[in-house]
């Protein structure tokens, strides 16, 4: 066989692999899209009826060991779906960048908190960015020499929580972000696109309305990352 002859065998090698991964990918990417519809139809529908029926979270939400949330009101429910061109094959297809359903815990009458050690600072300013209130934050000086006496932050109870699915096309996979469901804290998770399903999603609710549920079982690369 000729040098010639090598290389032709080589590159039809090499694109029957490209072929076969190009097919793959675009698989995959149908799996995604069908995932993600899935998920957008059903969280409307689930936005709806949390919306007559403001469950409690059974989550313990705590911004320090004082100031600790339990039953917070579920309200406000609310779907966003965007959607973007993605390459293939030089030709745009437009897929779902994210789908995303967002609610308000409240919590009752405005708080304020006070912390003169660094420390407690440190510990609880993360935790309030991880919770979404609009904070007032001032800082308490002594009027002769300028030191720090403390940190006052005044904010309504009013915390946010969502639910995020993060496509990736290629790998056919669906990523989870899933923030202040059970603490000020998230939890990610990864799912294979076919796994997205009303039987997963009736987990999900399930967990968002405090009852036992089985969402992350199977799940791929679980992790909770708290502030």
């Amino acid at each position: 066989m000729s040098f010639l002859n090598t290389l032709k065998n080589q590159a039809q090698a090499t694109a029957a692999a490209q072929q076969g991964n190009a097919s793959l990918i675009a698989r995959n990417i149908q799996l995604v899209e069908v995932a993600c519809k899935e998920a957008v139809v059903y969280l409307h529908t689930l936005s709806q009826q949390l919306n007559v029926l403001r469950p409690a979270s059974a989550g313990r939400h705590a911004l320090d060991k004082q100031t600790v949330f339990r039953g917070l009101p579920q309200l406000n429910f609310r779907v966003d779906a965007r959607r973007i061109e993605k390459g293939v094959k030089d030709q745009p297809l437009e897929v779902y960048d994210h789908v995303v359903m967002h609610w308000e815990l409240h919590g009752g009458d405005a708080i304020e908190l006070n912390k003169d050690f660094p420390p407690d600072i440190e510990k609880l300013e993360p935790r309030l960015r991880q919770s979404g209130a609009k904070v007032d934050v001032e800082a308490q000086r002594d009027a002769s020499g300028g030191k720090l006496l403390n940190m006052r932050y005044r904010f309504p109870a009013l915390f946010l929580a969502s639910v995020r699915l993060v496509p990736r096309h290629d790998e056919g996979l669906v990523t989870f972000k899933l923030m202040n469901l059970d603490d000020f804290d998230t939890v990610w998770a990864t799912l294979p696109a076919a796994e997205v399903t009303s039987t997963r999603l009736d987990d999900l609710a399930r967990w968002i309305v405090g009852q036992p549920h089985r969402f992350l079982e199977g799940a791929q690369h679980v992790r909770r990352v708290e502030p």
